[in-house]
């Protein structure tokens, strides 16, 4: 496992999106770590870490919206490039997302904070996307 840590960003232009902004360059060099074959894409949206996502949840306790706002969060990840059907991700566990979580009124363990294809690992940062067959690989 290894450390790194993001900044908190919360927006609500198009429902109620909370990410941790992930340095680039962590994503970019997992990214090249895949090989070329595999003819992986990068992902539409910036390095991040997806905590609450707009067109699936709504938070209960709006109160406490934005109260993080550009704060650093560290976080651990597994260095392990996973890989499903369409995806390639990296496992992150952090407690005080958790915690923001359930301030907000949300579950801890909510579908939509899972990586792709249903891992059961809390948060995940995707550094790429392709079409791979062969199902899930973690």
């Amino acid at each position: 496992m290894f450390n790194s840590n993001g900044t908190i960003r919360y927006d609500n232009e198009s429902g109620y999106r909370l990410t941790v902004e992930v340095d680039k360059e962590l994503s970019n060099y997992y990214y090249s770590l895949i090989p070329k074959y595999l003819k992986a894409s990068r992902p539409r949206w910036a390095a991040h870490v997806t905590v609450v996502r707009p067109e699936k949840e709504i938070p209960i306790n709006l109160q406490h919206w934005r109260k993080y706002e550009n704060q650093v969060v560290e976080f651990v990840y597994d260095p392990y490039i996973c890989f499903g059907k369409s995806y390639y991700w990296l496992n992150i566990w952090c407690p005080k997302l958790e915690d923001i979580r359930e301030e907000l009124g949300l579950s801890v363990y909510s579908k939509w904070t899972l990586p792709p294809e249903g891992i059961s690992k809390k948060f995940h940062c995707t550094i790429a996307n392709s079409k791979i067959e062969d199902g899930i690989k973690c």
